[in-house]
């Protein structure tokens, strides 16, 4: 699988191959060891049978900075909108 994964990379990391003819991408594919099933998915940008066959999942991660109460002791933090965040 790890040579699935690699040749993933490299396409989302080229923007040429992103939208590369079926017959750049069969040249490709013949450069690494895949099983002709997931090799399939791939001509076909198939990315539900992709992800099922490598048994991979989707994931999400976002990052929010904290906000905080306002402070009781400062006005500024009134003139900044009521909330002061804090610094690490």
């Amino acid at each position: 699988m790890s040579n699935i994964v690699d040749f993933l990379e490299t396409v989302g990391q080229n923007a040429s191959l992103r939208y590369a003819p079926a017959e750049d991408m069969q040249r490709i594919l013949a450069g690494i060891q895949v099983d002709h099933e997931v090799r399939d998915a791939i001509l076909a940008k198939d990315q539900a049978r992709l992800t099922a066959l490598v048994g991979a999942t989707n994931v999400c991660c976002m990052l929010v900075p904290a906000m905080l109460q306002p402070s009781q002791d400062s006005a500024s933090d009134e003139e900044r909108g009521g909330y002061h965040q804090r610094r690490a």
